[in-house]
């Protein structure tokens, strides 16, 4: 079901994997073949937030940040299961949130670049 129908039902929806594996992390594709699809996606956005030093940060405006917030804040969004290996990493992921939405242009680029490239095929991975 998508977000807009959904939200006709009012109905809750669960962002799975709003931080794709973090696999902008590889400068390789990874051998996970479960981090190749997010990996090969990332490779053709070019994301700002997900290339260069911000995709290293751990901060509101890094990627992980830039990932998540970009993910909470829509309208319709109620919980994001971010999986991870590391407790404290709970934590971390709460402060990130803290920061609240993208700037209006952040989250405009990012929709435009997703546009611009993504392919039809590209559907959500379970």
């Amino acid at each position: 079901m998508t977000l807009p129908a959904a939200l006709k039902r009012n109905m809750g929806v669960i962002a799975k994997r709003p931080i794709a594996n973090v696999a902008w992390r590889y400068d390789a594709k990874p051998e996970n073949g479960y981090h190749q699809e997010y990996w090969r996606r990332l490779q053709e956005l070019k994301y700002d937030f997900a290339t260069g030093e911000a995709r290293a940060r751990v901060d509101a405006d890094g990627a992980v940040g830039t990932a998540m917030r970009f993910t909470a804040m829509q309208k319709g969004v109620h919980v994001l299961i971010v999986g991870t290996s590391k407790p404290e990493r709970w934590k971390q992921n709460a402060e990130l949130l803290r920061a609240g939405p993208l700037s209006a242009e952040v989250e405009a680029s990012i929709r435009a670049t997703w546009k611009e490239t993504a392919q039809e095929d590209w559907i959500g991975q379970t």
